[in-house]
């Protein structure tokens, strides 16, 4: 992403680490490209050249959705899906 999008709910961060630590990874992620892009590119990457740069509202639903699976909520449905937090 060229600028970092925020998700809908930082103010939930100092209450819910790990819901930053999601949000952290995924901007971190998406500093040398974007992720969603190519997530989103209606050509599935077979088109030429880069896809689409998404538009704001899109990145503001996806940061909002990463930043969601590290509340406890969120740790719950990846649990019932059989994923565990390794470690501390």
């Amino acid at each position: 992403m060229t600028k970092r999008t925020k998700g809908l709910h930082e103010h939930r961060f100092r209450d819910n680490p790990e819901e930053r630590r999601f949000a952290e990874a995924w901007a971190e992620h998406n500093t040398c490209g974007s992720t969603l892009a190519y997530l989103l590119d209606p050509a599935h990457g077979t088109g030429p050249g880069r896809p689409p740069e998404p538009d704001d509202r899109d990145k503001v639903v996806a940061a909002t959705v990463i930043q969601w699976l590290g509340s406890p909520v969120g740790q719950c449905f990846l649990r019932d899906l059989g994923y565990e937090k390794r470690g501390g």
